[in-house]
């Protein structure tokens, strides 16, 4: 489960920090294709809160749980992944991307982006009249439960020492 937690949240990290728009001004949320561009250039100017500021808000409350689940976790369960979000902002620095299409349907849109030749599909929805990347499996994330088998990731653990 906890590999679980650090795929999902990486491979939304990574989907939305392998853009390659040319920047934008800092905090433009005007098309899902300019928060996009916002987002890449805080990321490449290795500003999180900037680049947080693109995600829907339960999007970044969900991706706090996490960061602060995986801070929370003992050492030996971190398995050296170290500071995912800097490791992203890393490699999108290096990143081959392509925007593709935009599409918009009222309050909803998507954003086509080809990053090192694999091509995404990045939602957006519009909160305060901003557009606002939004991942829906991060968005439905069960931290608790995450949580939970974090916990009993830990008892067996404690158990295998004692059985040494």
């Amino acid at each position: 489960m906890r590999r679980m937690c650090v795929a999902t949240l990486m491979g939304v990290v990574a989907a939305c920090l392998m853009s390659c728009g040319k920047g934008g001004d800092s905090g433009n949320y005007t098309s899902p294709k300019a928060t996009y561009e916002t987002m890449w250039a805080a990321a490449q100017a290795g500003n999180k809160d900037a680049m947080m500021a693109c995600f829907s808000d339960v999007c970044r409350s969900k991706i706090a749980e996490l960061e602060k689940l995986m801070a929370d976790m003992p050492a030996e369960m971190k398995e050296g992944e170290g500071d995912i979000a800097a490791k992203m902002m890393s490699e999108a620095k290096t990143a081959k991307c392509e925007i593709g299409a935009e599409k918009i349907d009222g309050d909803k849109a998507t954003l086509e982006v080809t990053t090192n030749d694999k091509k995404e599909t990045i939602t957006f929805i519009k909160e305060g009249g901003a557009w606002k990347m939004h991942i829906k499996e991060l968005a439905e994330m069960d931290i608790e439960q995450a949580k939970k088998m974090i916990e009993l990731m830990k008892a067996m653990k404690g158990m295998m020492k004692g059985t040494k």
